[in-house]
């Protein structure tokens, strides 16, 4: 079964899909266009305009909203609509935005941060932030953090400083979060791009490959993968769930595409679904939240 155009909203970036299992809808968002996105299971789509660019979202504990901001971490609560900053992570560098996390099973965030200049500065770094409300630096000198991905057996999580195209996993101390190893799991050739992922039940990893066009689902036990062909150049992350808990969802971005490239890919800005592709992905939350 090919994908399919679930939504089109024309997202300049469209990043960071995250399942409700909850309210039933797939929430999402526009980088640039500072958009948190909400599509229903029928492609109905709301968006919630924000105050700054956003690079992440993650369920917390109340069942609230944690988003990732140019000035830090918020807390959003979609039924009355509230915003309130939870940490100032970055707030002093004004070129700097949060890009790509998710919660570990322990409820501790991982996240990452980045120069939004585009003049490439590897002054990016990444975070933890722990069920206190605590805020770790794990790494300085990252250019674009992706693929922050927390394993389901929480031994660790996947990391990628994307121009580098060397995926790592980095093993975790479960009770404290230190990352006591990190080895390199799959590399990436010169005209692949990685960018979002997620794990499956099965301990799969499913990442997005801009450059290719694809979704490269990946086993970290022997390194064999295969390759899922989407209908877009750049696609930016995939999330399983929906109401099967089967569905594949892949957001991509319209960025960096010329005239001739958008007249080609229709689907460039908007939400692509595959369905009955595998288990949904496990849902950890923000702790402390």
């Amino acid at each position: 079964m090919t994908f399919q155009i679930l939504s089109q909203p024309m997202a300049i970036t469209g990043e960071a899909p995250l399942w409700d299992p909850v309210r039933q809808c797939l929430w999402w968002l526009d980088i640039q266009a500072q958009r948190l996105l909400r599509t229903e299971p029928d492609g109905a789509t709301g968006a919630t305009p924000l105050p700054w660019q956003p690079g992440l979202i993650a369920l917390a504990e109340s069942g609230r909203l944690v988003l990732g901001l140019e000035t830090g971490l918020f807390l959003h609560d979609p039924e009355n609509g509230t915003l309130d900053q939870i940490s100032e992570t970055e707030a002093d560098r004004v070129t700097v935005r949060l890009n790509d996390g998710k919660p570990d099973k322990y409820g501790r965030l991982w996240f990452g941060s980045m120069d939004m200049t585009g003049e490439g500065r590897a002054i990016g770094r990444l975070y933890r932030r722990d069920t206190d409300g605590s805020i770790h630096t794990i790494r300085e000198n990252i250019l674009v953090p992706n693929a922050i991905a927390p394993h389901p057996d929480g031994t660790g999580l996947t990391f990628v400083d994307t121009p580098t195209r060397r995926l790592e996993f980095l093993e975790t101390d479960p009770v404290t979060g230190t990352v006591l190893t990190s080895k390199i799991v799959h590399e990436f050739t010169s005209d692949e791009h990685p960018d979002g992922a997620c794990f499956d039940q099965e301990g799969n990893l499913w990442i997005a490959v801009i450059g290719r066009g694809d979704i490269r689902k990946l086993s970290l036990e022997n390194g064999e993968f295969e390759r899922i062909g989407t209908p877009v150049t750049r696609p930016t992350m995939p999330i399983l769930g929906g109401p099967d808990g089967q569905t594949l969802f892949v957001t991509n971005q319209r960025r960096f595409l010329d005239s001739a490239q958008l007249n080609a890919q229709t689907a460039a800005g908007g939400l692509l679904v595959k369905e009955r592709v595998a288990e949904a992905s496990i849902l950890f939350r923000v702790g402390g939240l």
